[in-house]
């Protein structure tokens, strides 16, 4: 067993000692090169599949700008008709205040090209980079959706503020407010 392990080691070491690491080092430098492209190649290609990934979330929200059949004096009118909801002493206006908003956002992503069978699937499909109080508008949908579906929910008008402000928020960044 020693014999064939010391024939091991001088063949090794005979290798070593002949061998040209000039050679050894310049094809490990070839290959490394080679390498190296091809990582830089595959940065290149997944920062142009993102940027075609960015482009199409700012072309969505460049269409909800100009969204059609946006008239914006009527929905100024109805913004404001919430508004007024809001400065009364009646639960049950401060209530259809909410839905109302609700109701005109839902309307808006509807009209921008958001899919989906109800307003929790389009919110679904917005990003923070789309709309930075995506956070914010789910908490505002369930508030409306409490309203909605809990006869026994009580909503305070500082509830019902908060909620129209997130609408309102999500409304002036897309520009349509």
């Amino acid at each position: 067993m020693n014999e064939i392990l010391l024939r091991i080691y001088n063949n090794a070491s005979d290798y070593f000692d002949s061998a040209d690491w000039h050679q050894i080092i310049f094809t490990l430098k070839i290959i490394s090169v080679f390498f190296s492209i091809l990582l830089i190649f595959s940065i290149f290609l997944l920062l142009f599949k993102i940027r075609k990934n960015i482009e199409e979330s700012l072309l969505m929200v460049a269409k909800s700008i100009v969204a059609p059949g946006l008239p914006k004096k009527e929905l100024d009118k109805k913004w404001q008709s919430i508004l007024n909801k809001l400065e009364t002493d009646n639960e049950s206006d401060y209530k259809l205040a909410v839905i109302e908003a609700d109701k005109i956002f839902d309307d808006l992503l509807i009209r921008i090209g958001y899919k989906g069978e109800d307003m929790g699937e389009r919110l679904k499909q917005i990003t923070m980079a789309q709309l930075a109080n995506i956070d914010d508008l789910w908490k505002a949908h369930k508030v409306r959706n409490r309203i909605a579906h809990e006869t026994n929910f009580k909503l305070t008008q500082e509830q019902a503020k908060r909620a129209i402000e997130i609408y309102q928020r999500a409304m002036e960044d897309l520009e349509v407010l």
